[in-house]
């Protein structure tokens, strides 16, 4: 055996452990049914289809968060996300503002950060606008997010790198095609690892 076969053996091996331990703590955070007690609830955005239909995933962290805010009427919520894809008219945080208020949730409730196009986005202009609204340092107060069960692992690691140390969490059930959300997030997972490290 010649050493570019042991090499690629050896690198095979490491990269099949690499995904098998990524995978599986991507996999266990999403089989828990987190909903954490929290003063301030991000509630993550996701893909709108055309100019302003929320994608499965987006409805059912919406049908989760009307929950949740119901159940905790002292829960302030921070609709997340921005207008950014081809031919949208609404930004993911008013769509999400206008479902909760539909579905019974006070409006003074709701706050928006309708700027972000990405996970880590969202964490980084969200926080604050929680600061201001409680006039408090992030790490006085249970902040939260919500957001689909798959996407909890990396939300959770994006949480600590952006200040919080005790990030509370709600978990929406993930939609359907739920093995290739898990793959692709794989690959995201490790995308914010390496950015992360080039800082």
């Amino acid at each position: 055996m010649d050493m570019i076969t042991k090499s690629a053996i050896v690198f095979g091996g490491i990269a099949a452990v690499n995904f098998g331990l990524t995978m599986g703590f991507i996999v266990k955070d999403a089989t828990k049914k987190y909903e954490e007690d929290c003063d301030y609830l991000m509630i993550l955005g996701g893909n709108i289809i055309g100019a302003e239909t929320p994608s499965r995933q987006l409805v059912a962290r919406m049908e989760k968060a009307v929950g949740y805010l119901e159940t905790h009427p002292n829960t302030i919520a921070i609709s997340c996300g921005g207008c950014f894809r081809e031919g949208q008219k609404k930004s993911e945080a008013q769509i999400i503002k206008e479902y909760l208020t539909a579905n019974g949730i006070e409006e003074n409730r709701i706050f928006l950060e309708d700027k972000s196009t990405t996970t880590i986005e969202n964490f980084r202009l969200a926080l604050p606008i929680i600061k201001n609204i409680s006039g408090k340092e992030i790490n006085e107060l249970n902040i939260g997010f919500l957001t689909s069960s798959y996407h909890i692992f990396r939300s959770t690691q994006i949480a600590k790198c952006s200040g919080l140390k005790t990030p509370k969490r709600v978990a929406a059930p993930t939609p359907d095609k739920a093995i290739f959300r898990y793959i692709r997030e794989y690959f995201a997972f490790f995308a914010f690892v390496l950015d992360f490290l080039k800082k």
